[in-house]
């Protein structure tokens, strides 16, 4: 728990103007020149150009950079470094080690500019513990929502899951999964290209499954996002009604064209495909894995744009290549999607899979205050998503390359 002197403290601190040369407040408005926004507390009061500065507010001039909405993570794995090699070596490690790792690389994901993350699974239930101090602002981290344990066939993919065979038991796992405390529920429908042996097009899971997830997730208000790299088994989660088709390298066009028609997300993760060196060439993975790390490169863009053709809302995740987001980004571009929508995806959209538009996404009064600033105007220049020089999350400053005055350690030493 917050001390209560502090939070009485946090309450009383005094307004922030935060100043720059542009303020985009969301991706759908145009920018605004020799922008300000106005903090009280942990929310935004006001933004605009000229606007009148309270009495006793404290003016920060971030100069010439860009101010917008903090960047929204939408699928990854804190306690997971996907560059550092085997995962399923990774997750072997004690409990205790993979929390600490967990708040290493949430450091590194924050420093980066994102100020929320959805966490698609981690294994013995240690984003129950990590949730409740990172939300809580004690720990220098995203705000997160969690899966807690990804449910898995018991010949299916996963390293960060609990396994579940037949209607009854992933009903009963999806419970126990609710009563810990999970914002989703994540479901590990196809194989993968991370276990030996797994094709990422197999179904592991049959519809009536599927569906005891959804409808017991349903029940406690609670979504599901479904692990599915094609195949039939995207046919049957589609129709079950999940969320989110987490991936998605493989699917037909209309299959698309299914999702969009449902509203269904696609959580695309394309830095872990098209990174280099990355695991495709990373010798700490088997042959075997790597061929298939390969096979996803060549899809991944296409896929995208194929996904966009039919209409499908996209969200954007590192799958836990951590402080890379920016890098989906330029990815995504290559796959025709312009700067605005890339934006709309990191942020606005990617509030709305999460259900927290009315608090995350935009710049409005109102909303929470996670803001970043980066160098350059990323509506013309998505690169400029990988120079950011200020991090604000819930009205808390965590970093600010203006006045050297960072709340969290640089990152060489968050490595």
């Amino acid at each position: 728990m917050i001390p209560t002197l502090t939070l009485l403290a946090l309450a009383a601190a005094p307004p922030i103007a935060l100043k720059a040369r542009l303020v985009v407040p969301d991706a759908d408005a145009p920018e605004i020149a020799s922008g300000m926004v106005l903090i009280e507390g942990d929310r935004i009061r006001s933004v605009g150009s000229g606007l009148a500065v309270p009495a006793g507010a404290t003016v920060l001039d971030l100069g010439d950079v860009t101010l917008l909405p903090g960047l929204v993570d939408a699928h990854s794995h804190l306690s997971l470094d996907v560059l550092a090699g085997n995962e399923a070596e990774q997750v072997r490690a004690p409990e205790t080690e993979l929390v600490l790792r967990a708040a290493r690389h949430a450091a590194r994901d924050l420093e980066s500019g994102v100020t929320t993350m959805r966490v698609l699974s981690e294994p013995h239930f240690i984003d129950v513990t990590y949730r409740k101090f990172f939300n809580q602002g004690e720990l220098p981290a995203p705000f997160v929502q969690i899966a807690t344990s990804a449910i898995a066939a018991s010949n299916g993919h996963g390293v960060t899951s609990v396994r579940a065979d037949g209607a009854d038991e992933v009903r009963k796992t999806t419970r126990v999964n609710l009563k810990a405390g999970a914002d989703w529920i994540k479901l590990y429908v196809t194989g993968g290209v991370a276990t030996p042996g797994s094709d990422p097009r197999t179904s592991f899971y049959t519809r009536e499954e599927i569906r005891a997830a959804v409808e017991e997730a349903d029940r406690a208000g609670r979504p599901v996002a479904a692990h599915a790299y094609g195949g039939p088994g995207v046919d049957d989660a589609i129709e079950a009604g999940v969320e989110s088709i987490e991936h998605g390298l493989y699917l037909t066009d209309a299959q698309f064209e299914a999702m969009a028609a449902k509203g269904i997300f696609l959580g695309a993760t394309l830095g872990v495909f098209l990174h280099q060196p990355g695991p495709a060439e990373d010798a700490r993975w088997s042959p075997e894995l790597r061929e298939k790390f390969l096979e996803a490169r060549r899809a991944a863009v296409e896929s995208l744009s194929r996904a966009r053709r039919a209409g499908v809302r996209v969200v954007f995740g590192t799958d836990a290549a951590h402080g890379a987001l920016a890098e989906e980004a330029v990815h995504a571009s290559k796959a025709g999607m312009s700067a605005r929508e890339i934006l709309k995806a990191l942020t606005q959209d990617a509030a709305e899979l999460m259900r927290l538009g009315g608090e995350i996404g935009t710049l409005a009064p109102g909303k929470r205050a996670d803001l970043i600033a980066v160098e350059g105007n990323p509506l013309e220049d998505v690169e400029a998503l990988s120079r950011v020089r200020f991090v604000m999350k819930a009205g808390r400053v965590y970093r600010d390359e203006n006045l050297r005055q960072d709340r969290m350690p640089p990152p060489e030493r968050c490595r």
